[in-house]
């Protein structure tokens, strides 16, 4: 079975892990994955998705719809006939999977990994069009509607989302292999060259508005009035990363914020901290805090993160974005100890977001029958 997903980037991101991830975990002789990317050449993740079988069109549209349905039309001619065409572009989405109509490709497949709703409130009459315009193509042309989370359809398909037969919640899943030998708090630290005996918080992100680190600074700063040996990590890139830099000297952080840059060992990151923080603006759902819960770290999120990727309660603090509450919370979790690998990837692996379970649910909206059809691929 042939699937073609089209995506923005191959650059570091939650959609674009998450694609990683599972195809990883497929067989190639059985289904293969092929990725139609909006923009131009490269991507962090290219080069291993060939290695694994995937052919990448990389479209050079951007964000221009005609380029983009002109060059798909391409892609679907010369490199079809495809089963199923999976679009992760949100409203742009609508348009992917009319081209992919016209070319006869059975089934196509909108996906929401975002909620987009703080924009369409600031939007005018012209973001109202779109929005309607878009959802109406989507109506038309998709066979099948997901979305990762309640608030992430909501977004997309509207607020009568839930009378859709179409549509199918189903949050990403993710290998948790990496995390049942991680190494020693000690060794992790090491290898950043951060302190031994020093209180480690720490994030993961692309570094733009979204994630909130200007937020994260200023709870850094009033924590560090009260714990000055404290370190914060800041794993990810972005455009904001020169503002990030600059506002830590202004709040004289200085040395104690690491930026990490993207990273292909993030558990190996996490097994440095303490305490893991998520102060997003926004999220469709938030696959960061769910490996930071496989760490075994307790986390503090914002309210805008949907409440589902909760899989230890007991664990993970939600509060408004206040910076001395989050100040405060984040040093009394300081004092919760962290689990073990074992309990940890044993209780995570029940949640929905472990493989096994996400393939079989995904595989089903690809027509794909079998309750476990394709054998693990190691990754």
């Amino acid at each position: 079975m042939r699937v073609l997903h089209a995506v923005m980037t191959l650059d570091p991101g939650g959609v674009e892990r998450w694609l990683l991830e599972v195809t990883r975990n497929l067989d190639p002789a059985a289904i293969r994955f092929d990725f139609a990317v909006a923009t131009g050449e490269g991507g962090a993740y290219a080069e291993e998705l060939s290695r694994l079988g995937s052919r990448i069109f990389f479209l050079r549209a951007g964000r221009d719809p005609l380029r983009l349905a002109l060059a798909l039309r391409r892609v679907l001619r010369e490199a079809g006939p495809y089963d199923a065409v999976h679009a992760h572009l949100h409203h742009v989405g609508g348009l992917v999977l009319a081209v992919a109509e016209r070319a006869g490709v059975p089934r196509r497949i909108a996906h929401s990994h975002l909620d987009t709703s703080h924009i369409d409130r600031r939007g005018g009459l012209l973001r109202r069009l779109y929005r309607k315009g878009t959802r109406k193509m989507i109506d038309r042309h998709a066979t099948h509607r997901i979305a990762v989370s309640a608030i992430a359809a909501r977004s997309l398909y509207g607020p009568g989302w839930e009378k859709d037969p179409r549509v199918r919640i189903l949050p990403c899943g993710l290998d948790f292999e990496r995390f049942r030998a991680l190494p020693s708090n000690d060794a992790a630290r090491r290898r950043l060259g951060l302190p031994l005996d020093a209180p480690i918080l720490g994030t993961v992100g692309r570094l733009e508005e979204q994630k909130n680190h200007l937020f994260l600074l200023e709870v850094f700063a009033l924590l560090r009035k009260r714990r000055p040996d404290a370190r914060l990590v800041l794993v990810g890139h972005g455009s904001f990363e020169a503002r990030l830099r600059r506002r830590a000297a202004e709040l004289g952080l200085g040395e104690t914020v690491l930026f990490t840059g993207a990273r292909s060992d993030v558990p190996e990151i996490l097994a440095a901290m303490d305490v893991f923080l998520f102060p997003s603006l926004f999220e469709g759902l938030g696959l960061a805090p769910i490996e930071a819960q496989a760490a075994g770290l307790p986390c503090l999120l914002s309210e805008a993160v949907p409440a589902q990727v909760r899989v230890f309660p007991e664990r993970t603090r939600m509060l408004p974005l206040d910076p001395q509450l989050w100040a405060d919370e984040a040093l009394a979790l300081l004092d919760m100890p962290r689990l073990s690998p074992e309990a940890a990837v044993a209780r995570i692996e029940e949640s929905p977001f472990a493989m096994r379970r996400h393939l079989r649910d995904l595989l089903s909206i690809y027509g794909v029958a079998s309750p476990d059809p394709i054998p693990r691929r190691a990754a």
